[in-house]
């Protein structure tokens, strides 16, 4: 049996998929990482140990979602299938900010998702010049119930989209719903100061996670907006 944990909450569901190892380990489980190439070897490694009283062992491995593909009839897509269906064996990936839509996993898995908070999404969205104001009052509101780290993340990764669909460059995971409303954030920026802002924002979060600025999250990100927008 095969266990997913993904969303776009990366912070969330990294905490969920350790929190499932420190359960494994209370019901005396064996756990065991694995990379995700060596999910072929799970049949032999279950066979060498079979025995009336043996330890139950459950396998922790990491973005199998990335080496699958539903076009081609690949190897991995039977791995994965078998052990999809195979009850003797547990096995858990976390897939890092991927949502379950755009899994390409065969059919039957469990898969627990983790969504962003509406908040995020609207700080997002408000994050261009003159909107200084609405970005501030989204702030307030995302600093409010949402984690610090997450909210670094989400806001780098839309502002790395916001550069690379500014430089002819677009994703490939994005779908094109998501490049047309980049498209139109991004006509809203001058190219060099969206990458300022962007190596701006990394330089907080470091000043933050080291205790090096007077100011909350929330204050820091008004007086960084307050240069940008």
């Amino acid at each position: 049996m095969l266990t997913i944990i993904c969303g776009e909450d990366p912070v969330a569901s990294f905490n969920y998929y350790s929190l499932l190892k420190k359960d494994y380990l209370k019901k005396n489980y064996e756990i065991i990482d694995i990379d995700a190439s060596d999910l072929a070897n799970i049949s032999s490694w279950m066979g060498e140990s079979q025995s009336l009283f043996s330890q139950k062992k459950v396998f922790f491995t990491q973005n199998v979602n990335k080496k699958l593909s539903r076009k081609l009839n690949l190897k991995i897509n039977k791995i994965v299938e078998n052990l999809i269906k195979d009850k003797s064996v547990e096995v858990v990936t976390w897939e890092e900010e991927i949502s379950a839509r755009f899994l390409k996993f065969p059919k039957g898995p469990t898969v627990k998702e983790f969504k962003p908070s509406e908040t995020i999404f609207k700080l997002q969205d408000s994050l261009y010049p003159g909107n200084l104001k609405v970005f501030c009052v989204n702030v307030k509101s995302v600093t409010e119930s949402v984690d610090e780290n997450f909210i670094f993340i989400m806001l780098a990764r839309h502002l790395r989209n916001l550069i690379l669909v500014k430089s002819g460059e677009i994703g490939g995971r994005l779908q094109s719903w998501q490049v047309y409303k980049l498209k139109n954030q991004a006509a809203k920026w001058d190219q060099e100061k969206l990458i300022n802002f962007y190596d701006s924002l990394h330089r907080l979060d470091v000043n933050q996670k080291t205790s090096s600025t007077p100011y909350n999250l929330s204050e820091s990100l008004d007086i960084l907006a307050s240069y940008f927008l």
